[in-house]
């Protein structure tokens, strides 16, 4: 069955329907939690996907930094996977980002064959240290994440912000957290 798609910006009241949506994979420990008062702080980096009045997909982009954004809490209602849901809804994410000027759009995975099959590509965690040093520290997955980094290149569209302005962010976790590293020679690791 293909469903008779509209994709559109996610409102106040698409936000009990969206927890719904996002349970199960919770529940099955494939998205993290997103409670509803981070649900409502988020809400305008969330596109919906609606069948005949029904929400059954919805997905954000989260900026990160001048160049670099996330697709976030990417989620199908049961039963309608494989139908151009999740592929509709990224490729809504990645139009936005185009437009905005963003040079690399990434997602942490256990799904990496469905992005890859929309141009992104496999990449090391340590390529997003914004990712990692803003949200991964307080996972409690960080230890033992088995999620997979995946990025799209996109074509620049706008002018680009010198890295003057924003300078990268080195990826050394020690820096923050010396006990994550193994064998830490202060005997604190």
């Amino acid at each position: 069955m293909k469903p008779d798609l509209i994709l559109r910006r996610a409102v106040i009241h698409d936000v009990p329907s969206m927890l719904e949506l996002i349970r199960p994979y919770v529940e099955e420990g494939t998205l993290l939690p997103l409670p509803a008062f981070r649900l409502f702080e988020r809400l305008r980096d969330f596109v919906v996907a609606e069948d005949t009045g029904t929400v059954v997909g919805c997905g954000s982009l989260v900026i990160m930094w001048h160049n670099l954004a996330e697709v976030r809490s990417l989620a199908v209602r049961k039963g309608y996977q494989g139908t151009g849901v999740g592929r509709r809804i990224v490729e809504t994410l990645i139009r936005e980002a185009e437009e905005l000027g963003i040079e690399r759009v990434f997602a942490l995975t256990r799904e990496p064959g469905f992005f890859n099959r929309l141009g992104f590509r496999e990449v090391s965690r340590e390529t997003l240290p914004h990712k990692v040093w803003k949200d991964c520290l307080h996972c409690p997955r960080f230890s033992d994440c088995d999620e997979i980094a995946v990025e799209r290149l996109l074509p620049r569209t706008a002018t680009p912000v010198p890295d003057v302005a924003f300078p990268e962010i080195p990826f050394d976790p020690t820096l923050i957290l010396p006990s994550l590293v193994k064998g830490n020679p202060k005997g604190d690791g």
